[in-house]
């Protein structure tokens, strides 16, 4: 199998102040990073205003302080709102596979939220964040054109990650037009973690809340609820493990489970299933999981695993992590290998801001995967 390397900048960030001046403080620094800068600003088009206003319209009634934040990023790059990458944002393609875990199947104790994230290289942030913005619940965790969140967990312990379901919603040939006029999940996931305090919290958030992308959404907090929400086509659908099945584990890949919507897309890509097969297999009905077991099983390449390494096909690990609601802590491999060291974060620590050098590893795509198979 061929492979080439792949070298990228990571970095952790720290915001806090007011939304303008946390916004302010991101263009600072991107403004001094000419490649970034080139990553967030449209060069060949600009976004309709109305279209911007309508956004904003529901940033501020879902996600209040995010407009205000954009804002003082544009201000510090100097450019206008119409010229931002953000605002044109059907085009992303997430694929992930998502698992929790109560502390009744952990070795540790210690329940556990854990991702991987598949996309292409080249459209991910390689970013951490935390932030505290005032009036916010302080949070942490990757993030998406900057100001989105793709997972990550508050100062409360509530721990949010998602994985695409079924067809994503993006303008491209042989995918799903939106529905509805509504939220894209990484400012649902935002929104949460500075809103909420626990599941309960989440789950009234969202009931009314305007959701465009169709996607499998984890929810994880200190008192060890769970719960498992599917989007489809603004309707929602929830599972929780206070149901009498008394379940300690959820999880999910890119298709749907719950019976709501199962009828809708009775197909799925063969990744997709092979992964929540994999999954399955591993952990269900067992205990005494350990950490690094689940380790092994993100950065295992698929089908012994849950890595891929397909960045040409916007299928490659971008990165692992697991998010511990007891500790306050994230821990994140990038690019799915090992080479790029499991790095540690406390939400409660403040460290300087950090840039390094990481790896990844492009390969051929094995024929199949992304073939259509009935689940």
């Amino acid at each position: 199998m061929s492979e080439n390397k792949i070298s990228i900048e990571a970095r952790t960030i720290h915001l806090n102040g007011t939304s303008y001046e946390a916004g302010y403080q991101l263009g600072k620094i991107i403004k001094e990073k000419p490649l970034l800068k080139e990553r967030y600003i449209l060069k060949d088009k600009t976004v309709d205003t109305m279209r911007i206003k309508e956004e904003n319209k529901l940033f501020d009634r879902w996600c209040p302080g995010l407009s205000e934040e954009i804002k003082g990023f544009a201000d510090a790059l100097q450019v206008k709102l119409e010229n931002l990458y953000f605002y044109d944002m059907s085009y992303l393609v997430p694929r992930c596979s998502q698992i929790a875990l109560t502390s009744k199947v952990m070795a540790d104790q210690m329940p556990l939220l854990i991702r991987n994230y598949e996309y292409a290289c080249e459209h991910e942030d390689f970013s951490l964040v935390k932030t505290a913005i005032s009036g916010k619940y302080k949070h942490m965790g990757t993030s998406m054109l900057e100001f989105g969140r793709d997972e990550g967990m508050n100062e409360h312990g509530l721990a949010v990650t998602m994985t695409s379901c079924g067809l994503p919603i993006v303008k491209l040939p042989y995918m799903k037009e939106p529905k509805i006029k509504g939220m894209q999940y990484w400012i649902v996931i935002r929104a949460l973690l500075e809103n909420c305090k626990d599941v309960n919290e989440a789950l009234n958030y969202i009931k009314d809340m305007p959701i465009a992308f169709n996607m499998n959404m984890l929810l994880l907090d200190k008192d060890e609820n769970m719960a498992l929400v599917q989007t489809m086509d603004g309707k929602i659908a929830v599972k929780r493990n206070n149901d009498k099945e008394h379940e300690s584990l959820l999880y999910t890949t890119n298709h749907a489970v719950l019976p709501e919507f199962k009828h809708l897309e009775p197909q799925a890509f063969r990744h997709s299933i092979g992964r929540y097969q994999f999954i399955e297999k591993q952990l269900k009905g067992k205990n005494n999981i350990t950490r690094d077991q689940l380790k092994s099983m993100l950065l295992g390449k698929y089908p012994e695993g849950l890595c891929f390494h397909n960045y040409r096909e916007s299928f490659g690990t971008t990165k692992s992590i697991l998010l511990s609601p007891f500790e306050g802590t994230l821990e994140i491999c990038w690019g799915g290998r090992f080479e790029n060291q499991w790095r540690k974060y406390d939400l409660f620590e403040i460290e300087a801001d950090e840039e390094f050098k990481i790896e990844l590893i492009s390969e051929q795509t094995k024929a199949g995967i992304f073939d259509w198979q009935s689940f």
